[in-house]
C-alpha cells in the first residue's frame, strides 16, 4: 500500500515543526516543493505508516509529487515523512504523477491509503526466517515464531529455558557496565556485539553421536544475526 497526503491551499505559518515558512500547495509547484509541503506534518498511525513504501502528494484533485518513504518523525499528535521525490523514469512516479487522486472515497480525511500495483515489485522482500518466500512484512505469518524456534535449537539445545537465562544473563551483564545500544531497554553493551554492529550469539550446540552428550562446539559458518536499533 501506498500513503495519499492531500495538501490544502497555501498559507504562510510561524513555528512550523519543519521550519518551513509556508504550508499548503500553490499553482505551478514544483515536486520537490510539493514533497517537502506534503510530507508533514499530519495526524497518522505510525504503525500503519511504517508499513508505507510510497507516498502520493495530492492537490485540487491531481498527484502533484510521489516520493519514497525512508522513515518518519513524529512531531506531538503528528507524524513527518523522511524521504525523498521519485525521480522521472520510476515506474511509480511516472505512472501516477499528474494523474487524478487515486483514493476516490469521498471521505474529508487528507490522509488515505491505496494500493499501487506498480509498487509490488518495490515493497516484496525475502521472509525473515529464510524461507525464500516473499512478503511485504519482515515475516510471514507465523514464520517469526519459526525463525525463533530454529534458533533455539540451534545455539541453545532446543531449551527455552537456556534462551531465556542466555537473554537475562545479557541485560544484566549490559546494565552492569552501561550499554549504549538501543535494544532492549538500551542496555545492550559494545562488548556484546562484533566490530560490523553484529550480535554475538552462544556457539551453536551440537549432539556427539559417541556418547549423546550435547557440546558447545564452533561454528565455522558463523554464529551472528544482526543488532536490530
Amino acid at each position: 500500500m501506498a500513503v495519499r497526503l492531500k495538501l490544502g491551499s497555501y498559507e504562510p505559518v510561524e513555528s512550523d515543526p519543519l521550519d518551513r515558512s509556508s504550508i499548503g500547495y500553490f499553482p505551478r509547484m514544483t515536486e520537490a516543493e510539493a514533497w517537502e509541503a506534503g510530507r508533514g506534518v499530519w495526524r497518522m498511525s505510525t504503525e500503519k505508516i511504517g508499513r508505507q513504501k510510497f507516498a502520493l502528494i495530492v492537490a485540487e484533485g491531481r498527484v502533484r509529487a510521489v516520493g519514497e518513504i525512508t522513515g518518519f518523525t513524529v512531531h506531538d499528535d503528528r507524524v513527518a515523512l523522511e524521504g525523498r521525490p521519485l525521480a522521472e523514469g520510476h515506474p511509480v512516479r511516472d505512472a501516477y504523477l499528474g494523474k487524478k487522486d487515486p483514493v476516490a472515497t469521498g471521505s474529508q480525511n487528507p490522509v488515505g491509503y491505496c494500493d499501487l500495483p506498480e509498487e509490488q515489485q518495490f515493497v516484496q522482500r525475502a521472509c525473515g526466517c529464510g524461507c525464500g518466500q516473499l512478503s511485504d512484512r519482515d515475516f510471514l505469518p507465523g514464520h517469526d515464531v519459526r525463525a525463533m524456534q530454529q534458533y533455539v535449537r540451534t545455539y541453545f539445545d532446543a531449551s527455552p529455558r537456556k534462551f531465556l537465562d542466555w537473554v537475562d544473563g545479557q541485560l544484566t551483564a549490559a546494565a552492569s557496565l552501561g550499554g549504549r545500544h538501543k535494544w532492549p531497554g538500551n542496555l545492550m553493551s559494545p562488548e556484546m556485539f562484533n566490530e560490523d554492529g553484529r550480535l554475538k550469539w552462544p556457539e551453536p550446540a551440537t549432539t556427539d553421536n559417541a556418547n549423546g552428550e550435547n557440546r558447545r562446539k564452533a561454528s565455522s559458518a558463523g554464529t551472528e544475526v544482526t543488532h536490530g536499533q
